[in-house]
């Protein structure tokens, strides 16, 4: 759960004062499966409000994703409900008959 959740494999740095490891890892091992289901990798092409772009890092405790902008090379943390894969979009665009 520590590996999913990005945290150190040191028992010590994820252990709470009781000395037992941090019971909030196991609650909150569902939201990061989740998260990780829905969105894009690192590395994946994207398209965002602020335009296209590379992600280059996650934020699952605010549902965000951060990208590169292909424009200008500045990062842009983005909602996950805002950032769709290059497929996504075309597959979006196809099915509205807006791309011939």
């Amino acid at each position: 759960m520590a590996k999913d959740q990005d945290l150190p494999l040191n028992p010590l740095r994820i252990s709470g004062a009781c000395g037992r490891l941090m019971c909030c890892l196991k609650y909150e091992h569902p939201l990061y499966q989740d998260f990780v289901e829905k969105a894009p990798e690192l590395g994946e092409s994207v398209e965002t409000p602020d335009g296209e772009g590379t992600v280059v890092g996650h934020s699952v405790p605010s549902e965000s994703v951060v990208v590169r902008l292909s424009a200008d090379g500045r990062r842009s943390v983005c909602a996950l409900a805002s950032v769709c894969s290059a497929r996504k979009a075309y597959d979006t665009r196809e099915s509205d008959g807006t791309v011939h």
